[in-house]
């Protein structure tokens, strides 16, 4: 007899859909241009993020620890000298890898790290396939939920 207890978990799910920029690259290509541009006047001491669908950190414009980059990406990004003024918030990643594909995203933090712009692209390096297996991570998701909720009963 098992002493898991499951319990009904009741999700809503809403969905609001987005326009997210796609670019294409061929394997092997020198480098491909994420485009992030905004209107908005940025401060002068805003930090600029730029993120992978992993959490790796792919690019921190405005830091002043260049450890903060991930190893994967080092000496492989660029942006824009004068990001700030121009609105062009846009990364080149170079010496393009198969590990590349993926949703890439490109925050703008104030000084007191509050979120002033958002925005994702996604990449697809051509000559690759991946699978993405939305049910057993739903399925995950709710044993981990059950869990959590056992947990919380037995506490």
């Amino acid at each position: 007899m098992s002493s898991e207890l499951l319990l009904p978990v009741q999700l809503i799910l809403s969905s609001v859909v987005l326009s997210v920029p796609q670019v294409e690259v061929d394997s092997g290509e020198e480098s491909v241009l994420l485009p992030c541009r905004t209107t908005v006047i940025l401060p002068e001491d805003a930090t600029v993020k730029w993120r992978d669908d992993r959490f790796r950190k792919v690019h921190v414009h405005g830091s002043d620890q260049p450890e903060d980059q991930d190893n994967f990406f080092k000496n492989r990004t660029k942006t824009n000298e004068d990001l700030l003024k121009t609105g062009d918030l846009s990364l080149t990643l170079e010496h393009l890898t198969d590990g590349d594909s993926g949703t890439y995203t490109c925050t703008v933090y104030s000084r007191e790290g509050n979120i002033l712009i958002e925005k994702q692209v996604e990449l697809r390096v051509k000559g690759q396939w991946f699978k993405c297996d939305v049910v057993g991570s739903f399925n995950h998701l709710i044993r981990s939920i059950s869990k959590v909720f056992y947990l919380l009963l037995i506490s």
